[in-house]
């Protein structure tokens, strides 16, 4: 298998498991998404280091029934066999504990790493493009 086709597999698997842990609305998975010492901005937030990561995710699921992500394939630039960065657009499903419900449309820019055996997020910048309904 080619160097990118290996990196690619294993980054879709990425892709796989965040949008898995914020499903089961697993705050600890949903953490062990990112590098040590990774970043994720979202909404106005910088949230620095997995523990910061998997607090913020734990309130906002909190208040969810529960969130389906759908990502498309993500268009990827591989820098050598361990980072990578890449574009990709995500659908999110959200049924609220309120009883509301919405439609989130966006795009992530991610620089990515392969860390401890897995490729993880180093970082992470949310950007969106539609909220409201479906």
């Amino acid at each position: 298998m080619s160097e990118f086709a290996e990196a690619e597999a294993g980054i879709r698997q990425l892709y796989a498991r965040y949008a898995d842990a914020v499903w089961r609305k697993d705050a600890q998975a949903f953490g062990a998404c990112f590098a040590k010492d990774g970043q994720w901005r979202i909404a106005g937030m910088v949230l620095q280091g997995r523990a910061a990561i998997s607090e913020a995710i734990a309130r906002i699921l909190a208040g969810a029934n529960r969130v389906l992500m759908t990502f498309q394939t993500p268009i990827l630039d591989l820098e050598d066999g361990s980072r990578a960065s890449a574009r990709v657009y995500v659908t999110e499903q959200c049924s609220w504990a309120d009883g509301r419900s919405n439609l989130n449309i966006g795009r992530y820019y991610d620089r990515i790493i392969a860390q401890d055996g897995q490729w993880r997020f180093d970082w992470r910048l949310f950007q969106a493009l539609y909220t409201g309904p479906a």
